[in-house]
């Protein structure tokens, strides 16, 4: 039966060569296959890695860096033969040969996409008066993370074909980076001193006019480097003045040359203001103070700056495809691999060439305008504010671009207020201005913001929309430029202004025309399809008609003919500037995008989080139920402030920041927990944990078609669970905060002094009927077309007000929008040198420990002094054990199987150790970046997770590090002793079956009995994944000593991916995701979970297997030589495909009629006519 079997296979294999073949037949020009090669390295064993052909290349043992990725062939090159799959005996397949765990490298770095190559191949000649456009589909190569691009046309530059692993690292910048897009380019002509006399001016300058604002010891170090430099005089300072030469440098000659920006320009606008009569035109008050920068200057000068060869031109879709399968889903990651862009991009091939140019053959491109605006304080006490309009371009990685030192940013314009003597010509101007004060007020606003835009689109940026503009990039080619405006991050009350609706109106979302009173039912099928259905669109020709009756006829702004035409849909009688500049094909409302930040973070969070504290109060012992939630205190986690540490009186909720609330979801599961009876209790921990599940996708930096359809299901599913807190904590008596009611009181009594205010407080409830709930249901649609949120997020624009309010330091407060122009151009210009760093990150390595030799650790007499301590018990042999299986030459080798007589042949040098505090790791995260952790074995960040050798248990380990140290070993006869990192930890284990995503529950975590001989041990640092954010179970009391503990999965990112599953970064790594721990947990009457906490201990022999998963270089360069080479015959394929396909959204409607699940029915009703 054997040798029938494998006849019948190599029947099947032969049969299937044979089609191949013959569909290759006439093929000539075709291009060959290209193979993949990697390599398998011990390190220390070869220093020559033997190449191999294999589908997925395995990692290597030393982290190597990263080769230049394969070329792109073009897309019909067809996909050659697959030689036939190696067989046993018996007619099975042959398996993979895999290494042991410890000599494999899980945690590969990351690398970019394969880059692609011009290709050589003759290009198809154009047609005389023939419109012909080609799509040259093209497709490259998978690299080791399974990505791959698919190009709609053919690029001619790819910024990434020389990225560095440091490039994709996501470590503190401690240079200045390039210059600013706003600054010189480097050329020779503009060369420093310029514009000074010397190099001492020029540096002394740039001292002055960069860094902090405040001269703090680092700005003290700076001015020492500076007076050390050795091209600096002190003579040249003689009779300097720093006024004399900042006017110098604001007066240097800038207009004519692309080095340098094209300064601000201050300028005046004018707004119409109604007369309120009859046959009586508007009068003009023109609003000054404008300081603005030529919009198309900006473009021009971004172009031809170094900066721009790593702009993306060529839009692509980015697709992954899993180990194990062929099947290739589509990954957002950027705007330029976005539907939007690859659209945008697509057209502009087919845009209308000018009159002057009909033969243009130079490429087309898109210049990606993403805007962000928003009024901003620039002092704690007083008035003074500035609102300033910055731009990124979405051809930048947003990785770049989120980077304060990479001058991507570019200030385009200071919007300017109504001055105080409005009122007095408004007054004047309109015959009923007693009456009508606010409505002018309110109009006159919005005038002022599309004044100022239809300011700055001006006509030669129209011209260059429709037609493009030909710019010499920074790469020395000419190129037809297109700009587009993509997005415009915006708060909630700015995109009111720019969407022209009215605040609080009838259909107050920008997006849509759903009515206010149906925003409650976000999720829900009937909200999904009316949002779909009822778009809103922008009606310049009723706003023109609209503003004619004003005008000419004198009704009032908010007359009853005018509001029956306008307030049903909450429209306002405004022209929208970039619909009257850019014609009315331009939707005014797509670029107004979703805002995380505000409307979720200070928005749906902040509301149901003051909910929570509203249903403390309400229980018995309120009080006391606050002052135990502020005692719940929660260390902070990460060197980067990723967890900061709380105030003590979090229910106050003082002077709280969009993050301080993201770091309140983050920990809120353990610190509520047991707050409130059963079933509340149960009903809350599921409503947080979904609440900040549904957080993590959203601010995901990388998605997938899989996460952003969890997504779309998550929002329904926490639509239904809000609107359930709601119906239950409607029958609890919760009355407003005491913040609340003094704030309230504050506002009434500065409205009417003279009135009498109660003391009692109000009742609150949740509500729901709010635009930031709401808007959840648009984060899915808006992730498919525009890419992950962070990419557009208002927390960039609020990065970009730290200099400008550092800028307002520096004045004298008379005219400060004037002056921090100055100081930006100044800024932009003299950009500050690259600053060595003190702790030096080296993102290839898997871990950096200090060699350093301070804390010596003699081992026999420290051991008698700790003698009764459990921590110590056994540490010698434990650690000998450790050692043995650590740089044994056998594969097969364990801790736990050593001898008396194995471990005499370890010899520590000098019975000596050595111990530090710290440890970074380093590890490759789930957007396929690198990032790092640093572990304090002196404080509460003290927590790993190790990666599980068994497939019979918990796919993590977890470990309380209690000493970090390394030692030189000699082992067996071996002449050199080797340097060897270790780690001294107490093992914990899972406590609780039954957590994860389904029954939402956080993994529950306690240590090992003391007692037991496992509790303790050695760990090998790179057998370390990262580290962990563990949360006390404070709902057991508060103890001296905690003794279980809350893995917070949802401290960043990444460690949200790692549970969930789907992280492209991780590579074969065993996920535990939800359906991984879950057992089946039935559900009670409530519709809640019955779980029943049941103590599944780990294996006593929890230490046996762990070795390391990676070796570096320093760890092995003593000893051992050898080489370990894998080999396989199969190649990676190019498919490629040509067809003239259309990029489409890829945003699921279901319209189907199954029961939404919706609490309290529909009311159609809420909908009205619309």
């Amino acid at each position: 039966m054997a040798a029938k079997g494998a006849d019948m296979a190599r029947q099947r294999a032969e049969r299937r060569k044979r089609r191949m073949e013959s569909k290759n037949t006439g093929t000539s020009n075709k291009k060959a296959r290209f193979e993949d090669h990697a390599s398998v390295v011990i390190a220390g064993l070869s220093s020559d890695p033997m190449e191999f052909v294999h589908p997925h290349p395995q990692p290597s043992l030393y982290l190597p860096t990263p080769e230049p990725a394969p070329a792109l062939a073009p897309a019909r090159a067809p996909s050659p033969s697959p030689p036939p799959p190696a067989l046993r005996p018996s007619g099975r397949p042959a398996r993979e040969v895999r290494l042991p765990v410890r000599f494999r490298q899980d945690d590969p770095l990351p690398e970019a996409p394969p880059a692609v190559v011009r290709s050589d191949a003759e290009e198809i000649p154009r047609l005389p008066q023939v419109r012909l456009i080609v799509r040259d589909t093209m497709r490259t190569l998978r690299n080791a993370f399974g990505l791959f691009r698919e190009y709609l046309h053919r690029p001619t530059h790819d910024p990434d074909s020389s990225v560095a692993t440091e490039d994709l690292a996501n470590v503190p910048d401690t240079s200045s980076g390039p210059t600013s897009m706003d600054g010189t380019t480097g050329s020779e002509d503009r060369e420093p001193p310029w514009p000074f006399s010397s190099m001492s001016i020029y540096r002394y300058m740039t001292w002055l006019n960069t860094g902090g604002t405040s001269k703090t010891y680092a700005e003290a170090d700076r001015l020492a480097d500076i007076i050390s430099s050795p091209d600096f005089e002190p003579g040249d300072l003689k009779g300097f003045n720093a006024k004399r030469e900042s006017q110098r440098l604001d007066q240097a000659k800038a207009d004519q040359s692309k080095n340098f920006i094209d300064g601000f320009t201050k300028a005046s606008i004018n707004i119409d203001i109604p007369s309120g009569q009859k046959d009586v035109p508007p009068s003009k008050f023109p609003v000054h103070g404008l300081y603005y920068r030529d919009l198309l200057g900006a473009i021009k000068s971004a172009f031809s700056h170094p900066l721009s060869l790593k702009f993306h031109l060529s839009p692509f879709k980015l697709f992954h495809v899993a180990e194990g399968s062929e099947e290739p889903t589509r990954a957002y990651s950027e705007l330029y691999n976005s539907d939007a862009f690859i659209q945008e991009h697509d057209r502009v091939q087919r845009a209308q060439l000018p009159a002057d140019s009909p033969d243009c053959k130079l490429e087309r491109v898109v210049a990606a305008l993403m805007f962000w605006s928003d009024a901003t304080q620039l002092a704690n006490f007083g008035d003074a504010k500035l609102w300033p309009i910055y731009l990124f371009f979405g051809n930048l990685s947003k990785y770049i671009r989120g980077q304060p030192t990479s001058g991507a940013c570019h200030h385009i314009a200071y919007i300017p207020s109504l001055p105080d003597l409005f009122a007095d010509f408004a007054r004047d101007a309109h015959s009923k201005w007693r009456t009508q004060q606010k409505d002018i007020l309110a109009h006159c606003r919005r005038e002022v913001m599309h004044a100022v835009w239809a300011f700055l689109l001006t006509d030669e940026f129209v011209h260059a929309y429709r037609y493009g503009i030909v710019i010499e990039c920074a790469d020395g080619i000419k190129r037809r430029v297109y700009p587009r405006i993509f997005t415009y991050s915006a708060d909630y009350p700015e995109k009111v202004l720019l969407a022209n609706i009215r605040d609080k109106g009838l259909c107050p979302c920008p997006r849509c025309l759903t009515p206010k009173s149906a925003f409650w039912r976000m999720g829900m099928k009937l909200d999904l399809r009316f949002r779909l259905k009822n778009v809103r669109r922008y009606l310049l020709h009723t706003v023109l008609q609209v503003r004619k009756y004003i005008h000419e006829y004198g009704w009032p702004i908010k007359g009853k003919h005018i509001e029956q035409l306008l307030k049903p849909i909450s429209a306002v009688p405004t022209v929208n500037a970039f619909v009257s500049r850019l014609g009315e094909d331009f939707d005014p409302c797509k670029m107004l995008v979703v805002d995380l930040m505000h409307e979720f973070e200070l928005g749906v969070w902040k509301n149901l989080f003051t909910h929570l504290i509203r249903m403390l109060y309400a229980m018995p012992n309120g009080a006391g139920l606050v002052q135990e939630l502020n005692m719940r205190q929660v260390s902070p986690f990460g060197s980067s402030k990723t967890i900061r540490r709380f105030a003590n009186d979090v229910s106050e909720m003082k002077k709280l920041a969009a993050r301080d609330f993201e770091d309140l979801l983050q920990c809120s599961i353990p610190c509520f927990e047991g707050l409130l009876p059963e079933p509340y209790n149960r009903q809350v921990m599921k409503l947080l944990y979904r609440a900040a599940e549904w957080h993590a996708l959203a601010k995901l930096r990388m998605h997938t078609d899989s996460t952003v359809s969890e997504l779309k299901t998550l929002s329904t599913e926490l639509g239904n669970l809000l609107r359930s807190f709601r119906d239950t904590t409607s029958h609890f008596n919760c009355v407003e905060l005491p913040r609340e009611a003094r704030a309230r009181a504050r506002r009434q009594k500065a409205q009417n002094p003279d009135s009498d205010l109660s003391s009692s407080r109000q009742k609150k409830t949740l509500n729901l009927d709010i635009y930031k709930f709401h808007a959840m249901a648009d984060y899915a649609g808006t992730i498919l077309e525009f890419g992950p949120t962070d990419g557009y997020s208002t927390q960039l624009g609020e990065m970009c007000h730290q200099p400008v309010k550092r800028f307002y330091t520096l004045t004298n407060k008379r005219d400060a929008a004037g002056q921090i122009a100055k100081r930006y151009r100044r800024n932009a210009i003299l950009r500050p040198e690259c600053v060595e760093g003190t702790d030096v990150i080296v993102p290839e390595l898997h871990h950096q420990i200090s060699n350093r030799r301070d804390t010596v650790i003699h081992l026999r007499p420290w051991l008698q002094e700790n003698a009764s301590e459990p921590t110590k018990k056994n540490f010698v042999p434990k650690l000998k054990d450790h050692l043995l299986a650590r740089l044994s030459r056998s594969l097969t080798a364990s801790e736990g199987n050593f001898t008396d007589s194995d471990r005499n042949k370890v010899v520590i040098l000098g019975n000596k150790i050595y111990s530090v505090k710290t440890m970074r790791i380093n590890y490759t995260t789930y957007d396929v970046r690198r990032d790092s952790n640093l572990v304090n074995c002196n404080n509460d960040q003290c927590f790993v997770m190790v990666r599980s050798e068994t497939s019979d248990t918990h796919p993590l380990w977890y470990a309380h590090i209690l000493g970090i140290f390394h030692a030189q070993v000699y082992v067996e006869k071996s002449q050199v002793p080797q340097f060897v990192e270790f780690l001294w930890v107490r093992w914990m284990e899972v406590a609780r079956r039954g957590n994860g995503r389904n029954p939402a529950q956080l993994p529950k975590l306690e240590y090992l009995p003391a007692e037991n001989e496992s509790a303790f041990g050695f760990l090998d640092p790179n057998a370390v994944v990262r580290a962990s954010h563990l949360i006390p179970q404070f709902a057991v009391g508060r103890t001296a000593e905690v003794s279980s503990y809350y893995v917070n999965l949802f401290v960043d990112r990444d460690m949200f991916m790692r549970y969930h599953g789907g992280g492209l970064g991780h590579v074969d790594i065993v996920q535990p995701t939800g359906r991984e721990l879950d057992d089946e947990i039935p559900v009670n009457e409530e519709g809640f979970e019955d779980i029943e906490e049941s103590e599944d201990v780990l294996d006593n022999g929890i230490t046996e297997g762990i070795h390391t998963a990676t070796e570096t270089e320093a760890a092995f360069r003593d000893g051992h030589e050898g080489t370990i080479s894998l080999d396989d015959d199969q190649a990676e394929e190019i498919i490629a495909d040509s067809d003239d396909e259309e990029y489409e959204n890829d945003f699921d409607n279901d319209d189907s009629d199954e029961d939404d699940g919706d609490v309290g029915g529909e009311n159609d009703s809420d909908y009205g006519d619309l």
